[in-house]
Protein backbone atom coordinates (compact mmCIF):
# COMPACT_ATOMS: atom_id res chain seq x y z
CA UNK A 1 0.00 0.00 0.00
CA UNK A 2 1.18 3.36 -0.86
CA UNK A 3 1.36 5.92 1.18
CA UNK A 4 -1.60 8.17 -0.70
CA UNK A 5 -3.71 4.85 0.05
CA UNK A 6 -3.13 5.37 4.24
CA UNK A 7 -3.64 8.69 3.77
CA UNK A 8 -7.12 8.13 2.41
CA UNK A 9 -7.74 5.19 4.44
CA UNK A 10 -6.92 7.68 7.37
CA UNK A 11 -9.22 10.17 6.37
CA UNK A 12 -11.88 7.55 5.73
CA UNK A 13 -11.98 6.34 8.92
CA UNK A 14 -11.83 9.51 10.73
CA UNK A 15 -14.48 11.15 8.31
CA UNK A 16 -17.24 7.91 8.54
CA UNK A 17 -18.33 8.63 12.54
CA UNK A 18 -19.21 11.90 11.36
CA UNK A 19 -20.96 11.34 7.53
CA UNK A 20 -22.87 8.11 9.79
CA UNK A 21 -23.49 10.87 12.37
CA UNK A 22 -25.03 13.36 9.86
CA UNK A 23 -27.11 10.62 8.49
CA UNK A 24 -28.51 9.46 11.37
CA UNK A 25 -29.59 13.34 11.89
CA UNK A 26 -31.20 13.23 8.52
CA UNK A 27 -33.02 10.22 9.15
CA UNK A 28 -34.22 11.66 12.99
CA UNK A 29 -35.53 14.69 11.39
CA UNK A 30 -37.22 13.00 8.25
CA UNK A 31 -38.76 10.72 10.96
CA UNK A 32 -40.22 13.28 12.87
CA UNK A 33 -41.54 15.31 9.73
CA UNK A 34 -43.37 12.34 8.86
CA UNK A 35 -44.89 11.80 12.44
CA UNK A 36 -46.08 15.35 12.04
CA UNK A 37 -47.44 14.66 8.66
CA UNK A 38 -49.37 11.26 10.15
CA UNK A 39 -51.01 13.58 12.51
CA UNK A 40 -51.78 16.23 10.01
CA UNK A 41 -53.54 13.67 7.84
CA UNK A 42 -56.92 12.99 7.91
CA UNK A 43 -58.47 9.08 8.66
CA UNK A 44 -59.43 7.31 5.30
CA UNK A 45 -62.20 5.02 6.57
CA UNK A 46 -62.77 3.54 10.54
CA UNK A 47 -59.74 1.40 9.70
CA UNK A 48 -59.83 -2.35 10.35
CA UNK A 49 -61.88 -2.21 13.57
CA UNK A 50 -64.87 -1.57 11.64
CA UNK A 51 -65.31 -4.53 10.06
CA UNK A 52 -65.24 -6.31 13.87
CA UNK A 53 -67.82 -4.03 14.52
CA UNK A 54 -70.17 -4.15 12.22
CA UNK A 55 -69.13 -0.66 10.66
CA UNK A 56 -69.37 -0.76 6.48
CA UNK A 57 -69.52 3.15 6.31
CA UNK A 58 -67.23 3.11 3.77
CA UNK A 59 -65.95 -0.06 3.55
CA UNK A 60 -66.13 -0.77 -0.02
CA UNK A 61 -66.35 3.08 -1.30
CA UNK A 62 -64.12 3.63 -3.75
CA UNK A 63 -63.11 7.36 -3.00
CA UNK A 64 -59.79 9.32 -4.21
CA UNK A 65 -57.59 11.12 -2.76
CA UNK A 66 -58.61 14.87 -3.48
CA UNK A 67 -56.14 18.29 -2.32
CA UNK A 68 -54.29 18.53 0.67
CA UNK A 69 -55.39 14.84 1.36
CA UNK A 70 -53.23 14.08 -1.88
CA UNK A 71 -50.50 16.32 -1.15
CA UNK A 72 -50.08 14.73 2.59
CA UNK A 73 -50.42 11.22 0.85
CA UNK A 74 -47.40 12.09 -1.47
CA UNK A 75 -45.28 13.78 1.11
CA UNK A 76 -45.76 10.41 3.01
CA UNK A 77 -44.46 8.27 0.37
CA UNK A 78 -41.63 10.27 -0.28
CA UNK A 79 -39.91 10.83 3.31
CA UNK A 80 -40.72 7.09 3.73
CA UNK A 81 -38.45 6.08 0.63
CA UNK A 82 -36.02 8.61 1.53
CA UNK A 83 -35.84 7.14 5.39
CA UNK A 84 -35.77 3.54 3.96
CA UNK A 85 -32.52 4.98 1.70
CA UNK A 86 -30.80 6.68 4.48
CA UNK A 87 -31.50 3.70 7.02
CA UNK A 88 -29.55 1.30 4.05
CA UNK A 89 -27.18 4.00 3.57
CA UNK A 90 -26.44 3.86 7.49
CA UNK A 91 -26.61 0.33 7.66
CA UNK A 92 -24.03 -0.22 4.54
CA UNK A 93 -21.54 2.68 5.64
CA UNK A 94 -21.54 0.90 9.28
CA UNK A 95 -20.72 -2.55 8.01
CA UNK A 96 -17.97 -1.39 5.27
CA UNK A 97 -16.25 1.56 7.26
CA UNK A 98 -16.06 -0.73 10.37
Amino acid sequence: MSLSNVMLLAIDSQTANTIIYAFEIVALIVSIIMIIIGLLQNKKAQTGLSALNGGNDELFANSKERGLDRTLSIFMLSFGSTLLIITLLISLLTKVLF
